[in-house]
């Protein structure tokens, strides 16, 4: 019988066709970014633009591993301050007078 790919150990970030590392995981923790996902890698934006899944199998048994690959971009600087200033809540200017 084959079980269905339940266990992720791996999960790589590539960069313009180089892989920049990889991550082991836990079957408790399992993460992988969805796609238009920003992610900070060393202090630098990426933007998340493809996700592949591949299956290999491992051991003499029919049980096979899913090693997820996030394919990513650089984000902009100018691009990533604009998201930072969108996302800081705005001061309040007061708050409407009661009426009740």
């Amino acid at each position: 019988m084959i079980s269905s790919a339940s266990a992720m150990p791996y999960v790589e970030y590539a960069c313009e066709g180089r892989l920049l590392f990889r991550t082991e995981t836990t079957e408790g923790s399992q993460f992988v970014p969805r796609i238009q996902e920003i992610v900070v890698i060393d202090d630098e934006p990426y933007q998340v633009v493809d996700v592949e899944y591949w299956a290999r199998r491992m051991g003499a048994t029919d049980r096979r591993f899913v090693w997820p690959t996030v394919y990513v971009i650089p984000v902009p600087s100018s691009e990533w301050e604009s998201r930072l200033e969108r996302r800081n809540a705005r001061p309040k200017h007061g708050s409407p007078p009661v009426r009740y």
